[in-house]
């Protein structure tokens, strides 16, 4: 016959077993737990991706003398691909048209990787259709084709992004410079290369800061707001970019947004002074992977008015 335990020790079993009982409970708590957080999560993180925001923002430029506000209606980064549909794109433009602006500017990033040669002209003509109804005007991102492109899975050139825009009726401006009227004003609109490609040139298209000029008040179109070292010394009042997505991932609080593709974090979105003169950052339309989170995709309409 097996001796019997003391009393003492058989409560001590009695407490193993029961805690393990609660620990392997607790384990699985946890992972269903996680597994209904991360679902969650990854499904919020596509829902956002899609949530548009239409946003108005008032820029004063002392130069101008028009008395009625001129509306430019700013997009950036379509990113047209399997992550970004066209359905999404032409919704976003249907949003910013229905602002009525007086013209529309879309600083680069059309596409994402290689797309099939009808997916291309399917994104021209869902393009042209707004872009006949007021002067529009772009310049290419990183992602359009080129050296960058090329070496990161993309178009080893520009020109199906080139021709595409021109079918659609977009006068790309790149290392271009363009003197338009609206509402009665002049206006002088540049757009330079893509600095990740190495063909922002602004040699070929701006003048330099002592430069005096009759033409208005200066828009440069240039998809990487990193860029502004670069145009420093050459004379223009406000900058339109995109490229960051507004950070992709912006934790929030702390407004820290550590994948944004910019060596200048302070300027991720929104309006920005530098140097007596101002950038605009968009968020963008498209993304990369399909997700987005605390910066959901944007179209501005610009309202520019005299100081």
């Amino acid at each position: 016959m097996e001796k019997e335990l003391p009393d003492y020790q058989l409560e001590q079993l009695k407490k193993i077993k029961k805690t393990s009982k609660t620990n392997r409970r607790g384990f699985f708590n946890k992972i269903t737990l996680g597994l209904g957080t991360a679902l969650a999560s990854g499904f919020y993180l596509k829902f956002e991706a899609n949530w548009l925001e239409v946003t108005r923002k008032k820029i004063e430029i002392p130069t101008l003398k028009n008395k009625s506000p001129i509306k430019i209606l700013h997009l950036s980064d379509l990113h047209f691909s399997d992550s970004d549909s066209l359905e999404n794109i032409d919704s976003a433009l249907r949003e910013g048209f229905a602002l009525s602006p007086d013209a529309c500017v879309i600083t680069g990033d059309f596409i994402t990787d290689q797309i099939s040669d009808q997916d291309i002209l399917t994104l021209g003509k869902c393009l042209k259709k707004y872009s006949l109804k007021v002067p529009t005007f772009a310049t290419l991102g990183n992602h359009d084709g080129g050296s960058w492109a090329g070496e990161n899975g993309g178009l080893p050139n520009t020109k199906k992004v080139e021709q595409m825009l021109s079918h659609a009726r977009i006068k790309l401006l790149h290392n271009k410079r363009e003197s338009i009227y609206l509402k009665g004003q002049a206006l002088s609109i540049t757009g330079v290369g893509d600095l990740w490609s190495q063909t922002c040139i602004p040699d070929k298209c701006l003048p330099k800061k002592s430069f005096r000029s009759s033409t208005g008040p200066s828009i440069v179109l240039c998809h990487n707001p990193d860029a502004k070292e670069l145009l420093a010394n050459y004379k223009w009042d406000l900058m339109l970019s995109g490229h960051t997505h507004g950070g992709q991932f912006k934790i929030p609080f702390l407004n820290w947004t550590p994948f944004a593709p910019v060596k200048d974090h302070s300027m991720v979105e929104g309006l920005h002074k530098w140097n007596n003169r101002q950038i605009h950052i968009t968020r963008g339309v498209g993304n990369l992977w399909g997700i987005r989170f605390n910066c959901r995709p944007e179209v501005s309409l610009l309202e520019l008015s005299p100081a």
